[in-house]
């Protein structure tokens, strides 16, 4: 099985001197489904945009699909996060419909109008909204706002999904249901880690959940 990332010795220190990580190890191997589990300002942010290349390093060792991220040139930075589909905290969609936000995206990397309009179908067949492809995004509700933001960072078919805390704001049920929704994703092959401050609900799927508490990341069985 490969490695998809592998921390070592991270840690980073916030602006104002706080150290926000604290000597975090952590693996996520092709196939896994990952809970990083933590309160708000606990650094779930900080990891994710570490990972995604929009925050720099400051000490450790980031390795995603095997490369260094504190070593890349800004060409190879920009290609290793059009491999990675990253779903930011208060994601914000554009002013347009469901389908031409997704297809936007796909055009702003390359793919040609036919291409990207296939692909944004199949991604919103994904997440099950395919009945409101000509919907505002403005109109959506919490909750189909969340599987529209997962569904752009799966449009581009990467391996790895980075999704920072996209329960927030959620009813129980509706968390349930993002739950079962990533768990099918993670069986249809995506590689995922995710942030939420709420506790994860038994359910019927194979997780992995790691705490992240003052800085630290302990495994729980």
């Amino acid at each position: 099985m490969s490695v998809i990332i592998q921390l070592s010795e991270l840690s980073f220190v916030s602006e104002d001197g706080m150290k926000v990580l604290d000597d975090v190890h952590l693996r996520v191997d092709r196939g896994d489904l990952v809970f990083l589990v933590g309160p708000a300002a606990a650094g779930k942010s900080v990891l994710i945009g570490l990972l995604g290349t929009q925050i720099e390093s400051q000490q450790g060792q980031i390795l995603v699909y095997g490369r260094n991220i504190a070593r890349l040139s800004r060409k190879k930075a920009f290609d290793l996060r059009r491999q990675i589909g990253l779903l930011p905290q208060g994601f914000v969609a554009l002013q347009k419909t469901l389908m031409e936000n997704v297809t936007f995206k796909l055009r702003c990397l390359g793919d040609f109008r036919e291409q990207a309009e296939e692909k944004a179908l199949a991604a919103l067949d994904q997440v099950g909204l395919t009945s409101k492809l000509a919907h505002m995004a403005s109109e959506l509700d919490p909750f189909d706002r969340v599987r529209l933001g997962i569904a752009l960072s799966i449009s581009n078919e990467p391996l790895l999904l980075l999704l920072d805390d996209p329960l927030v704001g959620l009813s129980l049920k509706e968390q349930e249901q993002v739950y079962s929704l990533l768990a099918q994703l993670n069986r249809r092959g995506f590689t995922i880690l995710a942030t939420t401050r709420d506790s994860i609900p038994n359910a019927d799927f194979s997780a992995r959940i790691v705490e992240l508490v003052d800085g630290r990341v302990e495994e729980k069985s």
